[in-house]
Parts: structure tokens; C-alpha cells; sequence
């Protein structure tokens, strides 16, 4: 028995850890497990959460048109994958656990050390994949460049049809998606989304990126109202859940591109998107490197200027006016009225809203005050 254990790899095409798991027919047990932690934090909004379980119901539409299921399981990931190991012991299943690797802030760290350790000290078998490409040596920084086109160029994993899934009784808390949208409804309550989670939207989501909208894509990108429209691929989301392989959306570009290949300008800004996939994968893979970046400077010449404490009545105020889209400056506050409105905004409005409040008004990025935006839209 394979138990195949999703996290933000919410997809059945180009997984890896999908085709191996279910390879020679295996059986298999897809599953996601609701850890009440992830919705204890204060930058949880509700159009992420929302996101989720629109992505969560999709992967588990496209699993049963395979023969299978997605089990939903609700508790801490390190006791339920181990109590799910012994039940499966117990009925005469020896469970091989895939999962992949992830960009982690600490408690996920921790969670999956000690899930492997679980595994290693039963004599159990465990594979750890890659959900997008990622340096898992930090020795081989040199090569990630060369290493990074190496993985993007190679053949995509296929989603394996059928996907075999016994019926199972577990004495394990589970939740049927009304169950989860019931039990979770602050969250699902949201009076307007502007992106939809899970695979089928993120494809279609790129097909109508690369049949027309990609076009102006390298001037457009630093346009709020542009980006706004669809000029850019609005993929972020997807991304960041794995509805979608970076490798997918690469390659899709790439052949656009190649059909295009007597149109200068459309070529120009498909490889001006193309750079763009490197860049966020590039910083991905610093904080897959630098997990204390989310909290801490890169650099401790900084620590004396910015730090997690309470801001003093100036910078309260600085940090107010900037966070309401009242700080004076005309694209800064456009950009910040659009996140309050949208819940997003683009990555070049985000670098210069984040860059104007370190810079010009010498707050700390990272400080817990700034978690009041897990409560935007």
C-alpha cells in the first residue's frame, strides 16, 4: 500500500511522486490531511483557504475519474500519518509513504523530520520527490543554474489512469468536503474571489495566458491596471499550491514560442516570462536554503534597524497609512488600495510596496504586525 500524502502539490499531471506511487498497478491511498495549525495562523486569509479547498475538490474529481479518492484527513500530519502507518500495519498493509520536498517555515521542518524518523525507526519505506525543481544539496549552489534548464527540459511525469484505491476502514478523523466547508465556513465565506483553485482551472488559466494575453507581457508586467486585466499569467496561486508544474508552464511556453518564432515581439515577451519562472524559482530555492529568512535578515548589519518589536506611535502611523493605501505616494497607494480590493497584486507592485515600507519608512518587513494581512481578503 503507497500512501500518497499531497501537501502544495495539489495536481495528478507532472508529479512525480503520483506516477511512482501508483507505477505496476499499485494500490494507493491519496490523501490530505486539515492540520489545525495551518488555520491557527494569523496570515491565513480566507481567499488562500478558499483557494485550497477549491483545489483540494478538484484533485479529488480528477482522482475519481481514475478509479480513486482523495481521503481528507483533520488533525497534527505527525499523528495521523502515524496512527494511518499502524492501522495499515494492522490489516496486513505495509505502507510506503511518498511526499515531496517543500519550501517549509519551521513547524514543517520539524513536522516532516519527524515523519521520516517515524519511518526509519519501523524499518519502513519513504520516498521524498520533487514537486518543482529544487537543490536539496545546498553543496552544489554553483550548478543550480545548469541544473535548474536540466530539470525543466526533461519529459513530464504522466498522471497514471487507472489509479487503484481499495475501500478502507480507518479509525482516523475524516471529513467529507461538506463536512469541510461546513466546519470551515469563515473561511469559505468569501464575498469575492478573483482566481479559482485546482488543476483544471490552472490549465485553463495558462491556455488563455498563452493564446493571447501574454502579449505586451514585458512592458505590461509593470502596469497595476494591465496585470490586473490578465496581462500577466495570473498563475501565482496556482503555483504556489502546485495545481501546476513550473516544468509544465515552461515547456507549454517554450513550444508557444517556437510557433511564434517569426514574431520578435511575442517572442521577446515570452522569454521576458520564462525569466520570470527562474526568478521565483530562484527565490524559492533561498528559502528552501534560508528557511530563518521568513523571520530574521539575511544580513545581521540590519538587526540594528529592523526588528519584531511594537512599532512607536510614528512608524504605527507610517505602517497605517501605508497599509490603507494612504501614504502619499500615487502608485503605492494604488497598489495597496488593489491588494485591500483584490487580495493580490502583482510581483513588481509587491517588490515596491514592500521595498517603499523597509526603505522609506524603515519598518521591518517580517514583523509580526504585518500578519494583519492574513485577514484581507
Amino acid at each position: 500500500m503507497h500512501i500518497l500524502w499531497f501537501r502544495r502539490d495539489l495536481r495528478l499531471e507532472d508529479n512525480e511522486i503520483v506516477t511512482l506511487a501508483a507505477t505496476n498497478n499499485a494500490e494507493v491511498l491519496p490523501c490530505f490531511i486539515i492540520d489545525p495549525w495551518f488555520y491557527e495562523q494569523a496570515e491565513v486569509g480566507k481567499a488562500r483557504v478558499r483557494f485550497l479547498f477549491e483545489s483540494l475538490e478538484d484533485l479529488d474529481s480528477n482522482l475519481r475519474e481514475r478509479g480513486s479518492q482523495l481521503y481528507l484527513f483533520e488533525g497534527r500530519s505527525v499523528n495521523v500519518l502515524q496512527e494511518l502507518t499502524s492501522q495499515l500495519l494492522k490489516v496486513g498493509k505495509h505502507p510506503k509513504l511518498f511526499f515531496n520536498h517543500d519550501v517549509q517555515v519551521q513547524y514543517g521542518i520539524e513536522r516532516d523530520r519527524q515523519i521520516v524518523e517515524f519511518y526509519q525507526q519501523h524499518n519502513l519505506r519513504y520516498y521524498q520527490g520533487l514537486n518543482n525543481f529544487l537543490q536539496t544539496d545546498s553543496e552544489r549552489t554553483d550548478a543550480w543554474m545548469e541544473e535548474y534548464y536540466t530539470y525543466l527540459r526533461q519529459p513530464l511525469h504522466p498522471a497514471p489512469e487507472p489509479i487503484t484505491t481499495p475501500q478502507l476502514q480507518l479509525d482516523i478523523p475524516q471529513l467529507t468536503f461538506s463536512q469541510l466547508k461546513q466546519k470551515y465556513n469563515q473561511f469559505w465565506k468569501t464575498e469575492k474571489t478573483y482566481f479559482s483553485g485546482g488543476e483544471t482551472h490552472a490549465i485553463a488559466t495558462l491556455d488563455s495566458f498563452l493564446n493571447s494575453r501574454f502579449h505586451g507581457y514585458h512592458w505590461k508586467i509593470s502596469r497595476p491596471w494591465h496585470t490586473q486585466q490578465g496581462a500577466t499569467s495570473h498563475l501565482s496561486p496556482h503555483l504556489a499550491f502546485g495545481t501546476i508544474s513550473v516544468r509544465q508552464v515552461y515547456q507549454r511556453t517554450k513550444t508557444r514560442a517556437a510557433e511564434l518564432a517569426n514574431n520578435p515581439k511575442a517572442q521577446f515577451s515570452l522569454k521576458a516570462f520564462r525569466d520570470r519562472l527562474r526568478w521565483h524559482d530562484s527565490f524559492t530555492q533561498r528559502l528552501y536554503n534560508h528557511p530563518e529568512l521568513a523571520y530574521t535578515n539575511r544580513y545581521k548589519e540590519f538587526d540594528e534597524y529592523y526588528f519584531p518589536a511594537e512599532l512607536d506611535e510614528e512608524k504605527q502611523e507610517l505602517f497605517t497609512a501605508w497599509k490603507e493605501g494612504q501614504i502619499g505616494f500615487p502608485l503605492v497607494d494604488a497598489s495597496m488600495r488593489q491588494l485591500l480590493a483584490m487580495g493580490w497584486m502583482n510581483f513588481r507592485m509587491r517588490a515596491m510596496c514592500a521595498t517603499f515600507l523597509c526603505a522609506c519608512c524603515i519598518i521591518s518587513f517580517p514583523a509580526k504586525h504585518l500578519l494583519i494581512f492574513g485577514k484581507y481578503p
